[in-house]
């Protein structure tokens, strides 16, 4: 058997990609993701399954959607007995290696891997907590203060992505590339930057205050939203920030992704330094667990589908089967990726691990990869989690993206004629033939009642079991 390439991928938390000059944003800069980028190949249209960070992440390693997975949210466990990504490529004979962050909930903290060189940090939490959907605007302790303590500053967070960093290079280090004995490697390292707390060890006074932007919010936008984004507002009590509390807590986001981007540049130097004797190259990515709205449509952090929060950067790199300076405009899905590296590994042909891929909704990137015209392809991500009090299900295809609420008005926006999404056209006669298409499309094999009483009852479940616990906080 030829040897399978050694797999190494960098994941952030909370980057939405129009958030970074690779993806075009004329102030955010990543000269790193763009050195990944012309090495390799752009994905524009990748989208998380869950805009979340618990249930994101569990659905990338287990290819699975969250009403599959049953981790509805960020207090979840995901359980033991789902296979993820790494135990299909540990089986086909992976090092499957975890450093950093990776919001396990529960006392099950490898999911897989093998080893975890460093843990998520205290703020992280792997405490079982649960939202509540019976209360679902009621606000959030604190939350403000994620906007309007923004500026410079070393946090919990930054340690960590410090000591992710440094285990990260050490390891790279240790490996003797040339070595044909050696198993063939998967490495997950693991950031939380640019995730809030918005304090930022560099960068910010580059930005901080000639070198920001404002969110374009149009006229009245607000008053007029779908009621789950107002609802998302008052949940994290964003009513009435101050131009500067946005200005300012947009400056230190942008200065911990030119922060998160220089930790990428020093991992990837290490691994052309490491691997430069090679025999096959190792596949490099970069990607993010779901993005953030910076202000945008008056929101912060993630929680809904607008493009901000539900699209991911994603970027591979692969010399002889990755384009070099390619860019896919077709979307795609993080659970897409885990497919496509299972297959890599030769899931596919293994009668063990073959379950892993029939059991997932993610498909392998491999012949988009070779063929970047399927236009037609479509993409579905749930919601389930705060402040939503009913199940939410998105699905792009092609220029439409659909959002279906129970038992609320739905949205449709048109993404090429309007990027923004400032017009909502799920009520307009003209496009109800959309509408019916992608609505029956959404709800196909997926009962919403069903989900909404698993949930609920998850729900009640873990608020008995956190009411005996002790948790940690957020900063």
């Amino acid at each position: 058997m030829a040897r399978r390439p050694d797999i190494i991928l960098v994941m952030s938390d909370e980057h939405a990609p129009q958030f970074s000059s690779v993806y075009g944003h004329p102030i955010v800069r990543t000269p790193n993701m763009e050195r990944l980028a012309a090495e390799g190949t752009v994905f524009d249209a990748a989208y998380c399954a869950s805009p979340i960070c618990v249930p994101s992440r569990a659905s990338f390693l287990t290819a699975r959607l969250p009403s599959r997975t049953e981790v509805w949210d960020n207090g979840t466990p995901l359980a033991s007995d789902l296979p993820t990504l790494a135990h299909a490529l540990r089986h086909q004979g992976y090092e499957t290696v975890l450093i950093g962050k990776m919001h396990f909930i529960g006392t099950d903290q490898l999911h897989g891997f093998e080893k975890r060189l460093v843990d998520d940090s205290r703020v992280c939490g792997t405490w079982i907590e649960s939202t509540d959907w019976d209360h679902p605007d009621l606000p959030r302790a604190k939350a403000r203060l994620r906007a309007t303590n923004a500026g410079p500053g070393h946090t919990a967070h930054i340690e960590q992505d410090e000591a992710v960093l440094e285990a990260a290079l050490g390891f790279l280090d240790a490996i003797d590339a040339t070595d044909e004995e050696r198993r063939p490697l998967f490495l997950c390292i693991s950031f939380n930057a640019p995730h809030f707390p918005l304090r930022a060890p560099a960068h910010f006074d580059s930005y901080w205050p000639e070198n920001v932007d404002a969110p374009e919010i149009a006229p009245n936008e607000l008053e007029g939203q779908h009621p789950f984004h107002q609802r998302l507002r008052r949940y994290f009590d964003l009513e009435n920030l101050s131009g500067e509390e946005t200005l300012r807590a947009r400056a230190a986001l942008y200065a911990l992704t030119t922060w998160l981007d220089d930790c990428l540049g020093a991992v990837i130097d290490r691994i052309d330094a490491v691997f430069a004797a090679a025999t096959v190259p190792p596949l490099v990515g970069y990607v993010s667990d779901h993005g953030d709205m910076a202000g945008e449509h008056g929101l912060w952090w993630k929680c809904c589908f607008f493009e901000e929060s539900v699209r991911v950067p994603l970027i591979l790199r692969w010399p002889g089967h990755v384009g070099a300076g390619h860019r896919i405009a077709t979307p795609v899905s993080l659970m897409d990726l885990a497919v496509t590296l299972a297959d890599i590994a030769g899931a596919g042909t293994d009668d063990t691990a073959r379950i892993y891929l029939d059991d997932a909704d993610g498909r392998t990137l491999l012949p988009l990869l070779k063929d970047a015209t399927h236009a037609d392809r479509a993409v579905i991500a749930e919601y389930l989690a705060h402040a939503a009090g009913r199940p939410i299900r998105m699905i792009r295809r092609g220029r439409w993206k659909y959002v279906y609420y129970h038992g609320e008005t739905d949205e449709l926006y048109d993404l090429t004629a309007d990027p923004k999404e400032k017009a909502n056209l799920a009520d307009d006669p003209d496009h109800a033939d959309v509408v019916a298409a992608l609505r029956k499309e959404v709800l196909e094999d997926w009962d919403p009642e069903d989900v909404d009483r698993r949930v609920r009852l998850s729900q009640q479940r873990r608020r008995l079991i956190a009411s005996t616990e002790s948790r940690g906080s957020f900063e």
